[in-house]
């Protein structure tokens, strides 16, 4: 299960005990970033420094792994993960109205996915294959169809209240 956290130590002990049981070497790159991003739930600078120094996998190898599959995140996420579906449906039937209200209530500024808080963390998928409830999002598991933009602001705000993640939600 993924640890979400935001922490930056990072427990040295553990990843090397990856390289001993993994592979110190090429086919041991996927497997070795999915060891440390299972734990962390990203893949903290720290542990990818500590494994260019001590295996045979360069820095741009790893780092060109790291950055060419989508299923791993350089950055820290969220404690709560919404997804937005942007496939046909849902974007012919207003995913991108969706995704800005998430966007806004979130204070999400640039490029950034995850809120201030840390509380969560957004994410434009191409398909939760719930088509004809379009648009919708998952917010953890649970799944909201049918959605505008204040319908998705408001599911939002009703997770946070029950989670106790208000701090970060406008």
């Amino acid at each position: 299960m993924v640890k979400q956290s935001l922490r930056a130590t990072v427990d040295e002990s553990l990843v090397k005990e990856w390289i001993d049981k993994i592979g110190r070497d090429s086919p041991a790159t996927v497997p070795l970033l999915q060891a440390v991003q299972s734990e962390y739930g990203y893949l903290p600078r720290a542990a990818m420094d500590y494994i260019v120094e001590h295996t045979n996998i360069s820095g741009g190898q790893l780092y060109g792994v790291a950055t060419f599959y989508s299923q791993f995140r350089l950055k820290p996420v969220g404690r709560h993960k919404i997804k937005v579906c942007h496939g046909t449906a849902c974007h012919v039937r207003g995913a991108d109205r969706v995704s800005t209200a998430l966007r806004f209530s979130l204070d999400l500024q640039g490029e950034s996915d995850t809120s201030p808080s840390g509380g969560y963390t957004v994410e434009n998928v191409a398909c939760v294959g719930c088509c004809s409830l379009a648009p919708v999002m998952v917010i953890n598991d649970d799944v909201k169809g049918d959605l505008t933009g204040a319908l998705a602001e408001r599911e939002l705000k009703k997770h946070a209240r029950k989670n106790k993640e208000a701090i970060g939600v406008k």
